[in-house]
């Protein structure tokens, strides 16, 4: 009898928090990703604090010391129709906006440009709160009940962005029309045989294929590292002093490239077909016919991402 009660209360309590605010936010293959109650945010066990709200900030733990802030917003109202601000802990710029539950990467005012960086859009069916990703439209979770607090729905949507990596998705799936402004980008490609299956494309930031845009095949440069743009595999990345690229964190002599301003070429290998001049535009071996290996280059393209290509070590697919 005692066991049938404390069950009924257990029941009780259980029901009335959910009609008070408190419930699971699901991933779209229905795991858990949140326990919430009202503007408290618990592991999927309901056991462990990881965020609450208070006034306008989000402190992670328990306590809301100055150390445990952990996002900082201009308001706690998805839907505001005025473009709202959220600013990671230390962050004097702000890290991502929402405005209309629509959440943008970065601070992007114009109306024009914030197509551009949306990362998530919230959309409500009956009772349910659904978050989309905007570059796909595909959900990534949902809370089937119509109590969820809105600076919860903030917190989900910003944890999300995090979890799927949506800033990178976004990036690789916009078409090149509309990352790359003015047309300033730059491209190489083979001059001879299939031309679109290793065409590359640089825009001063990002260096990837211009027809697949897997972001795991992409690279950056800032004009003495090169390294993988996803993930973090440390015998991908090269540094280049202006007259040598060479891995970083290993010895590969297979892989080490010198430019002297008039010939580019690997640093152990003699072989004439791997020493490249330009020519007309056109970057071809020096002293032997292979037109296999000649590119053509149209824009200003760094030497050491020429390199990246024509040596192999950045692969297009």
């Amino acid at each position: 009898m005692k066991a049938k009660l404390l069950l009924y209360s257990l029941f009780t309590i259980y029901y009335s928090l959910l009609k008070a605010g408190s419930g699971y936010v699901f991933l779209a293959d229905t795991s858990k990703l949140f326990f919430v109650n009202n503007n408290e945010i618990y592991t999927t066990g309901g056991k462990q604090l990881l965020y609450f709200q208070k006034g306008n900030i989000f402190f992670n733990g328990t306590a809301d010391d100055r150390q445990n802030i952990f996002l900082l917003t201009t308001s706690m109202n998805p839907g505001s129709e005025k473009l709202e601000s959220v600013y990671e802990k230390d962050n004097r710029q702000a890290s991502f906006t929402f405005t209309g539950k629509k959440f943008y990467s970065g601070k992007t005012e114009s109306d024009d440009l914030r197509p551009r960086t949306e990362l998530i859009h919230m959309q409500r069916l009956k009772k349910w709160l659904a978050f989309y990703a905007s570059y796909n439209d595909t959900l990534l979770a949902y809370y089937n009940f119509d109590s969820l607090s809105p600076s919860t729905a903030i917190m989900v949507a910003y944890t999300l962005t995090k979890k799927f990596e949506l800033e990178k998705m976004l990036v690789a799936s916009q078409p090149i029309q509309k990352v790359f402004e003015n047309n300033a980008y730059a491209t190489i490609k083979p001059f001879w045989g299939n031309t679109t299956a290793n065409e590359w494309i640089w825009d001063g930031k990002f260096f990837r294929p211009r027809w697949n845009v897997d972001p795991k095949l992409a690279w950056t440069f800032d004009g003495e590292t090169i390294k993988q743009y996803y993930g973090n595999n440390i015998n991908l990345q090269y540094s280049w002093d202006g007259e040598t690229l060479k891995p970083i964190w290993r010895t590969n002599r297979a892989e080490e490239w010198s430019w002297d301003g008039r010939q580019l070429k690997p640093v152990w290998d003699t072989d004439w077909a791997n020493q490249y001049i330009f020519e007309d535009g056109i970057l071809k071996p020096w002293s032997t016919n292979h037109p296999e290996r000649e590119w053509q280059m149209d824009g200003d393209l760094p030497i050491p991402l020429i390199i990246l290509v024509i040596s192999g070590i950045a692969k297009p697919y």
